[in-house]
């Protein structure tokens, strides 16, 4: 058995950590959601500076779009960074320790 799954089947078993895996859950399904739109903006930014429009929306208003889709997702991987700290340092502690 993968070592995750079993530490999932454990913390499924506490309310506490159950409630917090919810959280985290929701926050990935969130960020692979915001991922596909970028995918979709980048596509469309360059579909629309080759033919001058995509889906009509003009060059212009992908590079506006992506401006503020980007600050959304900078909050959603600072809050997802945050949130995975604890697992980043010990990541961190193995690869350079």
């Amino acid at each position: 058995m993968n070592p995750m799954e079993k530490a999932f089947e454990e913390a499924m078993k506490n309310p506490k950590l159950r409630k917090k895996l919810r959280v985290k859950a929701f926050l990935s399904l969130l960020l692979l959601v915001g991922f596909l739109g970028v995918v979709f903006i980048t596509i469309g930014t360059m579909m629309a500076s080759k033919n001058g429009t995509f889906l009509g929306m003009t060059h212009l208003d992908f590079l506006k779009l992506r401006a503020r889709y980007g600050l959304f997702m900078m909050a959603l991987i600072t809050i997802h960074i945050i949130m995975n700290r604890g697992i980043m340092r010990k990541e961190l502690g193995l690869l350079f320790g």
